[in-house]
This record gives structure tokens, C-alpha cells and sequence, in this order.
């Protein structure tokens, strides 16, 4: 049975803060057969669904399946009505398994070789891909390039009970690695002024490399910045859409080195707008939960009128 991800997409402020982003469903499974699933007002389970997830899940806070839409026909949502869900349980490997109870006619359970879902979550009223903020003002977060050198130069507007920041970069498709810890300058780890922090990374890489900020309170909780996309050595100053063709739905949009507010627009093949973005600050954005097929992005400077269109390709998974 074809995965389905289902995310959304977070843009940063002018003053952006560090914050949890709550983790949303990467992959799915469904067993058909209620197993060890408990009786519900003398309802049998008719069967069970594991999710996974694109982030660690909180045992505290496990999500909970509020709606399911058959997407079997491309373009044609329809909600699955008559099913419920008990709650989750979280399984060793992370994944969370829920039991699913439907009507005595079975017109409704969740089955067929071809058939297609989409899962909608949430943490307790909060959808997935939203932010759980943790007490720190990011004021400012620049990476860039001086020949094979990257600096990196943050500030915070204000601090609680921080700890400090682990730098971290990922070169091209690669894994995150931490670079270093800065501790927090904060006097016993809060402040009200702004703090500047800098860091330089030597980094000869021809690629595309991504940066971000993992925030440490004193108590042990995380979380990550926006991230920051430097251009290789060597790569011109222009509009990078990366992977291109893209396997997985996702793209990376790399702007020009222009410190500018963009709007951002993205069609399908027929110029049918899909989704906008208005008053982008950040120097690079991504774009998830693309279906294989052609698309247009447009950049557009709202000061000058410049536009400028790149074309997307999504390969079939």
C-alpha cells in the first residue's frame, strides 16, 4: 500500500522563536483484524493502523487520529465517516499503533489492495507540523559564505533558562552532524537584552549545505531553529531548487543572495495556483507533499516587480 506523508509547511518571522515542530504521519500501516484490541461499548475492533512519524513522539503527548481521507482517486478526497479510533499506543521502534472500530454493516473499513488514505492528527487540539515554543526569541540567524569559510552569527532577543545552542549542518542529501555547543551567554541562563553569538565552519563543499540551531533549555528540553541554505564554492548566485527531479515530494528553494522579502508562488502543470507564500524572509524555503507531476515556482520581489520561474519535477515513488 502506497505511503502517504502529510506535513505542513512552517515559514520564519522577522522574529522567529525556537520551538518544537509537533511531528507529522511519514508512513503507514493497516492490519486488518481486531488481534489484542479491546471491546468498545461491546464493539469488536475491526482492525488496527501503525503510524510513523518524521520525528521522535512524545510519550506524554501521543497524537490523536481525527480524520481519514480515502485518496485513492488523485484529486478527489473523500472523508471515511463511520470509523473510530482508540487511543495510541507507542511502540518500541516509535511508531504508535491505534485500534479502529467501525458500524456493523463493514461498509467503511479500511481496506482494498489499491486503496489510498491520507491520516489527519493532532496533539491535543495542535495539528502536526505546528510548534510547541520553548522560551527563547531567535532576533536574527545569518549563515554565509567567504570562500571556504561559512560564518554563522545569531541573536537572541531574549533568553529562559538557556543552556546553549549545538551548531548543526547537513551537506547535500547527508545526515545532520553537530558541529560544536555554545554555551549560553545569559547570566544563570536568562537574559532580557540581545545576545550575539558567531561561529565559523570551514566548509570547502561544492553543495548546497543547510544549517540550524539546536536550542537546549537547563531542564533538557530541545528544539530547532529555521534552517539557513549556503551555496557551495563556486555555485552562481541564483535560484537553486534542490533534489530536481525530487523522489520523495520534497524540494528545497534556494534564493539569490539578495537580502529582499519574496513572495512565493506554486502551480501545477495547467497554472492552477496550489500554494503562496507572502513576505518570505528567510533565504530558502521547502516545499513537502508534492504528488509525481510537473510544477511551476515563481519568485517574486514585491519592491522591484522582478519575477522569475523554475520548473519542479516529481518523480513517481
Amino acid at each position: 500500500m502506497k505511503k502517504i506523508l502529510f506535513s505542513l509547511l512552517l515559514l520564519a518571522s522577522v522574529i522567529s522563536v525556537f520551538a518544537q515542530t509537533l511531528p507529522c504521519v511519514s508512513d503507514y500501516q493497516i492490519n486488518n483484524g481486531g488481534g489484542s484490541c479491546p471491546d468498545i461499548n461491546g464493539t469488536s475492533a475491526t482492525g488496527s493502523v501503525t503510524l510513523s512519524f518524521d520525528g521522535p513522539i512524545d510519550p506524554n503527548n501521543i497524537p490523536s487520529i481525527v480524520k481519514v481521507e480515502d485518496i485513492t482517486v488523485p484529486g478527489d478526497p473523500v472523508e471515511v465517516t463511520g470509523i473510530s479510533f482508540g487511543p495510541g499506543t507507542l511502540l518500541n521502534n516509535g511508531d504508535v499503533r491505534y485500534c479502529y472500530y467501525i458500524g456493523p454493516n463493514n461498509n467503511n473499513n479500511l481496506q482494498g489492495q489499491n486503496a489510498q488514505f491520507r491520516f489527519f492528527i493532532s496533539y491535543d487540539g495542535v495539528p502536526c507540523g505546528e510548534q510547541s515554543t520553548l522560551p527563547v526569541n531567535l532576533k536574527s540567524f545569518i549563515a554565509a559564505r567567504s570562500n571556504a569559510n561559512v560564518g554563522i552569527v545569531w541573536e537572541t532577543a531574549t533568553e529562559e533558562n538557556n543552556k546553549g545552542f549545538y551548531i548543526q549542518r547537513k551537506i547535500g542529501a547527508g545526515a545532520w552532524q553537530t558541529l560544536t555547543f555554545v554555551p549560553s551567554q545569559a547570566l544563570n541562563w536568562n537574559s532580557n537584552s540581545v545576545l550575539r553569538y558567531e561561529y565559523t565552519d570551514n566548509n570547502p563543499t561544492k553543495g548546497i549545505t543547510q544549517y540550524r540551531l539546536r536550542q537546549v533549555d537547563i531542564d533538557g528540553k530541545a528544539a530547532v531553529s529555521n534552517i539557513r541554505a549556503v551555496r557551495g564554492l563556486a555555485q552562481r548566485a541564483t535560484i537553486i531548487i534542490y533534489p530536481n527531479p525530487s523522489n520523495d515530494g520534497k524540494v528545497n528553494v534556494i534564493f539569490e543572495d539578495v537580502n529582499s522579502v519574496r513572495n512565493v508562488s506554486l502551480m501545477d502543470m495547467n497554472g492552477r495556483l496550489l500554494k503562496q507564500w507572502k513576505n518570505v524572509s528567510n533565504n530558502n524555503i521547502q516545499i513537502d507533499n508534492l504528488t509525481p507531476g510537473f510544477y511551476t515556482v515563481r519568485i517574486e520581489n514585491p519592491e522591484t516587480g522582478e519575477q522569475a520561474l523554475e520548473k519542479i519535477v516529481v518523480n513517481k515513488r
